[in-house]
Order: C-alpha cells, then structure tokens, then sequence
C-alpha cells in the first residue's frame, strides 16, 4: 500500500498518515477523498477532480500540476500534500 501524508492543520491534530491503494495519482487523490469526506473540499472540486492550487510530492519528488494526470503512485509510494503558502 502507498501512503499519503496530510499537513497536521488539515487534520487538527488527528490523524495525517492514510494508506492508500496504488495507481494514477489522479485515482488515488479521488479515492481517498471519497473514503475520507472530511478532506474532500480541501483534495476535490465541484467537478470532482483533484484542485491544483495545492502541491505534491511523491517519494520527495515534487509533481509538476502540468504532470499530474500521468504521475504513478507505487505500492511503496508516499504522496505528501502541501497546502499553498503565502508570505509577506
């Protein structure tokens, strides 16, 4: 199983790291957001399909919004989800 790991302040200190089955990373954003409706608003659109104002890295690797659909998640994979920042 690949996991995805969730900031703390998405989750307000419960639990960050899910595991997930592997594939596109498409399905696997759609999959786990439907598992767990909580985070769904933050992962999905009303279109249903992954937003991309957020950032992810699989294995350390950042992917790139434009490389998303053809990003493979592996069986030993781990999806980090970064919310965008902003600064002054």
């Amino acid at each position: 199983m690949a996991k995805i790991l969730l900031p703390a302040g998405w989750t307000h200190g419960t639990q960050t790291e899910f595991d997930v089955p592997d594939g596109p990373l498409t399905e696997v954003l759609k999959g786990f957001a439907l598992a767990h409706p909580a985070h769904r608003r933050r992962l999905l659109g009303d279109d249903g399909e992954p937003l991309a104002y957020f950032n992810v890295y699989v294995d350390d690797d950042p992917v790139a919004r434009a490389d998303r659909a053809a990003a493979e998640i592996g069986a030993d994979s781990v999806v980090v989800i970064v919310p965008p920042l902003a600064g002054g």
